[in-house]
């Protein structure tokens, strides 16, 4: 019996199917289009390993700027007024009549001059008793001092007489005194800011006379805060203009270690030479002070950072390329940058990629550009 068409179809495809896989090989289609050594070359092309990248292409650059410290003169303004040197209320010693009044106000006076006496003939003629009693004891002490020389008068008798010549001196010193105390004078050079009393009035001790100031040297007075005390002390120079526009030079004579209880600022006292007087007392004023601090040296202000605690500082370069952090004191702000304190000569200071490394970390390091400094030096 004859086999029919779809079963002879059946049996060659399976005959083929078996032949397929006892040849062991199953791979795809297209598998085999290029030979063996072809193959293996494209099979070590995908497998090569990826060139690993550089180490030095892994670590962060930053610019550095050397650290050149040199000292730095500070201005610091103030507002102030002007004080006389020296200022006094001069007043009677005594009671009595002013009998003259040798000032009006504005004059000059030099020391010791007279300003004010007293009608006081009672005093006179105290001096003049006194000095003759004085000069009986006196007489008498010396005679008597003869006698016992000579062995006519006892011990007791001499030292008697020496006693009362004593009590006569000090009662002649006493009235002598008294009349003194009739007359006001000038304790120091300087002029007469007002005169009280007149010719003919009663004054009692206390009673107010004249004022005197002292107006050579003139001090200019002013407040400095907490923050500039360090950078001022005795001898800074100072230049002070005026209200009326004048402008001097002077010196920072007196800075008080007290600060003010309301405002927490310390005063000070610069001292200007006015051998003229032409600078008067309470006249407004400005100061300003030329501070020169320690060595130090201006960035840009980009270059200020924190540490882990807060502290202000900037980063620095060890000697291995390694960041590091110093802290600072900024001493001032100005145009071209901040002025830092406390920084050593030849420091390498991070000023940029500073915010992108940390403490320990090895960088690249690179100098500066201008670009990167900008206007600081």
């Amino acid at each position: 019996m004859a086999f029919r068409f779809h079963t002879a179809a059946a049996v060659f495809v399976l005959v083929a199917a078996g032949a397929w896989v006892l040849t062991g090989k199953y791979s795809f289609v297209g598998s085999e289009l290029v030979g063996d050594d072809k193959a293996e070359t494209a099979q070590s092309k995908v497998a090569a390993p990826v060139t690993p990248v550089a180490a030095a292409d892994a670590l962060q650059t930053v610019a550095f700027a050397v650290a050149k410290p040199a000292p730095y003169e500070r201005g610091i303004t103030l507002s102030g007024h002007t004080e006389a040197d020296k200022q006094v209320m001069l007043v009677a010693r005594t009671s009595g009549v002013v009998a003259r009044l040798s000032v009006v106000q504005g004059a000059a006076l030099a020391a010791d001059e007279l300003v004010m006496a007293l009608d006081g003939p009672e005093k006179l003629a105290a001096v003049v008793s006194a000095q003759a009693q004085f000069d009986i004891a006196e007489h008498q002490a010396e005679t008597n001092q003869q006698l016992r020389n000579k062995g006519s008068l006892s011990v007791p008798q001499l030292e008697a007489s020496v006693s009362a010549r004593e009590a006569a001196r000090s009662a002649l010193e006493s009235a002598k005194a008294e009349v003194g105390r009739l007359e006001v004078r000038a304790p120091f050079t300087g002029v007469v800011d007002t005169v009280i009393v007149e010719v003919g009035s009663w004054v009692q001790p206390g009673t107010e006379v004249a004022s005197l100031l002292a107006l050579d040297p003139i001090v200019v007075v002013g407040e400095i805060n907490e923050r500039d005390l360090q950078s001022v002390a005795k001898g800074t120079k100072a230049r002070v203009i005026f209200g009326d526009g004048t402008v001097a030079d002077g010196l920072v004579r007196y800075v008080r270690l007290k600060a003010s209880g309301v405002t927490r600022t310390f005063p000070i006292e610069v001292a200007i030479a006015n051998p003229s007087g032409k600078i008067p007392a309470g006249m407004s004023a400005e100061i300003e002070l030329q501070a020169t601090t320690a060595p130090a040296v201006v960035l840009p202000r980009s270059v200020i950072t924190l540490d882990t605690e807060g502290s202000l500082g900037v980063r620095v370069l060890t000697d291995k390329d390694a960041i590091g952090f110093l802290k600072v004191t900024i001493v001032d702000d100005t145009p071209a940058g901040l002025v830092l304190a406390d920084i050593p000569a030849g420091t390498r200071i991070v000023v940029s990629g500073q915010n992108m490394v940390n403490d320990g970390q090895q960088v690249i390091a690179v100098a500066a550009t201008d670009a990167q400094l900008g206007s600081v030096d």
